[in-house]
């Protein structure tokens, strides 16, 4: 059934039944909706439920072929597996796949609690925020920012998905069409915008790791930078460039290593990351099945799998990742990011260490490969290549661009273990002329930079192959799978069958 369609059902099943003969004498045992989003407490736990939605996306949820995590992961030159992943090889992908079901799912889901929480602080923000006016911006800025970072990933999976803006109550709006080329990305630099001016620009020490306003203009120049790449729009580059720009209090780290240690969470150099923790109890994978479960009373994961990478739990066989020789001949010899990332003396596939090497497992997890060690979403140095591309795109200083670079390569060569610096990799030189070299040189560095990490690699092929600067059917993708095969468009992949069938104003994306 249609994923916003339940939304709607939902509702109306608790509207009717409590008209009918049978319980209209009868009390609720716990709230309502009527009965909440009445004060402070009561907005900031629903607010908390958009976060916590994230959880979903990094959960085992009781099999490979439940955890979507995948579905940002597999589909690049960084990754590879010898399990038959249509995510990987592109062959099969078809609307029946579960993980892309239950992405965009989660994704919906993410997006209804937002723009619940929106109509609510429209409606109720006046009287609810009495002692803390000021938390009502507050609230709408983190609302917004997490609708708008899940547009992003639509955009980024699916290319085109229904565009809600307003909390669908009434089943003759539950039928939205398609979006079109950058809606998505569209009103995702919109929401951040109105976000950047909501957000604080810090919270106290107990609510750490909540959006605050550089992760708004970090994700909105980010959002830019993409949308200028594939409508090739100069202006976009710029508003980039003053969104990174107002950036305040976000640095590098002085170690490489220190984004994906565990006791270095919610770091300087973190834009944004997901809260990753042990579940009451101990980890239970299977609680909630593949389809989702939101009870707390029965919560499964809220920390973050990384079993992908060290084979665990050891039952899941061949469908673990391995870095694949592309990725590992990319980096210079003595790269501290290299020997940091991949354990090269490995005898067997299982050599992925970012996110294994410094972390800490969830009460219950270390069986299952369940951490509590937070997936860093958006990194300052994600930002400051973004910025040097930006740069690079619209016509500015290439030298500035080159500094930017040679800032990463810096502190990358400054990371070795050893506490001795590397000489590798050295700065790539200022004096260089050719725009093209240093865009590569960007892309280069991003690659080295952010591998294994949050879709980078596959999203920046993706929007390089859409503006025809590459062409990714004549690839090298370094899968081990035999029938590896990218088609034009592959570019999208497919929405659910189910969605396209029950909605007849949506249309399934083009070759599926």
């Amino acid at each position: 059934m249609n994923n916003i369609i339940k939304s709607v059902l939902v509702a109306l099943t608790l509207f009717c039944s409590a008209c009918s003969t049978d319980t209209i004498e009868l009390y609720p045992i716990g709230d309502t909706e009527a009965s909440f989003f009445q004060n402070e407490s009561q907005m900031q736990q629903a607010v908390f439920g958009i976060y916590q939605k994230l959880s979903f996306f990094y959960a085992f949820r009781g099999g490979q072929n439940n955890n979507v995590y995948p579905v940002t992961l597999l589909p690049s030159d960084d990754l590879t597996t010898a399990s038959s992943y249509a995510l990987e090889n592109f062959t099969g992908l078809n609307g029946s796949n579960s993980q892309l079901i239950l992405y965009y799912t989660f994704a919906y889901q993410l997006i209804n609690r937002a723009n619940t929480v929106l109509q609510k602080i429209e409606e109720n923000g006046a009287s609810a925020y009495q002692t803390s006016p000021e938390l009502m911006n507050y609230n709408k800025g983190e609302a917004l920012f997490l609708r708008a970072y899940t547009y992003f990933l639509l955009w980024n999976v699916f290319g085109t998905a229904p565009l809600i803006t307003e909390r669908i109550t009434d089943l003759d709006d539950a039928y939205p069409s398609n979006s079109k080329g950058t809606e998505l990305l569209d009103q995702a630099i919109i929401d951040l915008k109105q976000a950047s001016e909501l957000l604080p620009d810090t919270w106290p020490s107990e609510y750490k790791g909540r959006l605050v306003k550089r992760s708004a203009l970090g994700l909105r120049g980010k959002c830019l930078v993409f949308r200028g790449t594939v409508n090739k729009t100069t202006s976009d580059f710029t508003d980039a460039i003053a969104d990174f720009n107002a950036i305040s209090g976000a640095t590098l780290m002085s170690q490489y290593s220190n984004n994906f240690d565990v006791k270095y969470e919610n770091n300087n150099e973190s834009l944004f990351e997901y809260q990753a923790n042990s579940s009451p109890g101990s980890v239970n994978p299977f609680v909630g099945g593949s389809g989702g479960n939101d009870s707390f009373s029965v919560i499964g994961e809220i920390g973050a799998y990384w079993g992908m990478f060290n084979q665990l739990p050891s039952w899941i066989g061949n469908s673990y990742y391995t870095a694949t020789n592309s990725i590992k001949n990319a980096y210079d010899d003595g790269d501290p990011r290299k020997s940091y990332n991949i354990n090269l003396g490995a005898t067997d596939n299982v050599n992925v260490m970012k996110y294994i090497k410094n972390t800490s497992y969830a009460l219950g997890g270390n069986a299952n490969g369940v951490t509590v060690n937070n997936p860093r979403i958006l990194r300052y140095a994600d930002v400051l290549l973004l910025k040097a591309e930006a740069i690079v795109r619209s016509n500015g200083s290439l030298s500035e661009a080159i500094g930017l670079i040679n800032q990463i390569r810096a502190r990358a060569r400054n990371s070795n273990e050893t506490g001795t610096p590397s000489l590798t990799p050295a700065d790539r030189s200022t004096t260089e002329t050719n725009r093209a070299t240093v865009l590569e040189w960007v892309f280069q560095e991003r690659r080295l930079e952010l591998a294994f990490e949050e879709g980078h690699r596959w999203w920046d092929l993706r929007r390089r192959h859409m503006a025809g600067e590459i062409d990714l059917k004549t690839y090298d993708f370094g899968s081990l799978l035999i029938d590896c095969k990218f088609q034009d468009y592959n570019i999208n992949f497919p929405l659910p069958s189910d969605e396209v069938v029950d909605n007849s104003n949506m249309n399934q994306n083009t070759g599926y």
